[in-house]
């Protein structure tokens, strides 16, 4: 049980990681996708 939570925490961080960190490297499509 201990390992299944490991993993889905470990999976859902890693995505989670990922699309702060293409926001702060894209401040451009944050903009563009505000007004949109």
């Amino acid at each position: 049980m201990a390992k299944g939570q490991v993993k889905s925490n470990k999976e859902a961080r890693k995505p989670k990681k990922e699309v702060k960190k293409t926001i702060a490297a894209k401040p451009s499509t944050k903009g563009l996708a505000t007004p949109s």
